[in-house]
């Protein structure tokens, strides 16, 4: 028989967030962007991961997950998601060793502008940097730079992970997760793309840093379950929520997925609580410039809900998880699991 699992209905979930539906720019960034992206696919990828990987459509979740920006801020996320996950394909495939020498390219290369090692991740980054992250302000900059060097240097740590095969904590994994997913500097690019750039004292705030955290873990711990199939199938389920707990509570999968959907639940009242609170600071301010700066984190939480929904909504419209059967996935919300190694893509078949 089969194994299957049921996950959270997390479109519902998600109904009480605004639905901003999909970014009225995006066909004419989506043929800048995938022209931009093909030239690295074709050269660093065989024909069927090629044909994968535009099967996933990563430039869609950036009109998903931004879909109220111009034209010019919309490219440049959809850039920089087709760069996160052509990295994420690359580094599946990498020793911890290798891993590492791909996080220092891409780290290198988005500080140092004279830095140039000849490979196509590093003229990947140059073109990022050179046509996008220069129109971001200091303290987004900032942000930014410091996410990316814990991003890539905690994915290559978990391709070492893989090598061992560790299995986290629960707590080890949470902080982890966060770490890895790229949902961080997601959210640094939506600030810099509306034309915001938050001080680092509007971060340091509970009631703002609630919202941000809750929102980034919503976004990583649903992600775990749309991604869980095709991780176990290429043997990688070490680095999912529902692996960890399982090996943590002793509880079965299913249980596991509905933990998470619980979990979620409680995150999503916790961010529209950080909203409200935020939204009264805004009202309460003591002068106008205070006030505008509320307003402006307002904003920025709002920008969090949209890839909170927009996430939830590409992952059903995409082929990155469910395969050509997504449509099915999302009306019934029932995931067959595959065989081991049954999806595995070698980059250069």
């Amino acid at each position: 028989m089969a194994r299957i699992i049921v996950i959270p209905d997390f479109e519902s979930m998600c109904s009480v967030l605004p639905n901003g539906g999909v970014n009225p720019h995006h066909d004419e960034a989506f043929t800048e962007a995938r022209c931009w992206i093909a030239q690295y696919h074709n050269s660093d990828f065989g024909p069927n991961m090629t044909a994968f990987m535009e099967s996933c459509k990563f430039e869609l979740a950036g009109s998903y997950t931004y879909p109220h920006l111009d034209k010019y801020g919309l490219r440049a996320t959809m850039d920089w998601l087709n760069i996160l996950w052509f990295f994420d394909e690359v580094t599946d495939t990498e020793t911890g060793k290798d891993a590492r020498r791909s996080a220092d390219i891409v780290c290198h290369t988005l500080r140092d502008s004279e830095y140039n090692d000849g490979t196509s991740l590093c003229r990947m980054i140059t073109d990022f940097r050179i046509d996008h992250l220069s129109r971001a302000g200091p303290e987004t900059t900032r942000r930014f730079l410091n996410h990316c060097d814990d991003m890539f240097s905690a994915v290559a740590r978990e391709a070492g992970f893989r090598e061992q095969g560790t299995v986290l904590s629960v707590e080890e994994y949470l902080v982890h997760r966060k770490e890895t997913s790229g949902v961080r500097v997601c959210y640094d690019m939506a600030e810099f793309c509306i034309g915001i750039d938050l001080p680092g004292a509007i971060y340091d705030m509970e009631d703002f840093r609630k919202g941000y955290e809750a929102s980034l873990d919503f976004v990583c711990l649903s992600n775990d379950l749309f991604s869980y199939n095709a991780e176990q199938s290429k043997g990688h389920s070490g680095f999912n929520i529902l692996t960890v707990l399982i090996k943590a509570k002793s509880i079965e999968l299913q249980e596991a997925a509905d933990y998470v959907g619980s979990l979620c639940t409680n995150l999503l009242t916790e961010f529209r609580e950080s909203q409200q609170v935020i939204e009264e600071c805004a009202r309460t301010a003591k002068d106008e410039a205070s006030a505008n700066t509320f307003r402006d984190a307002l904003c920025v939480l709002e920008a969090y809900g949209h890839w909170v929904r927009g996430g939830i909504e590409w992952s059903f419209e995409s082929e990155r998880y469910f395969g050509k059967e997504n449509k099915m996935v999302r009306k019934s919300l029932t995931v067959v699991l595959s065989q081991a190694d049954s999806v595995s893509r070698p980059l250069h078949s």
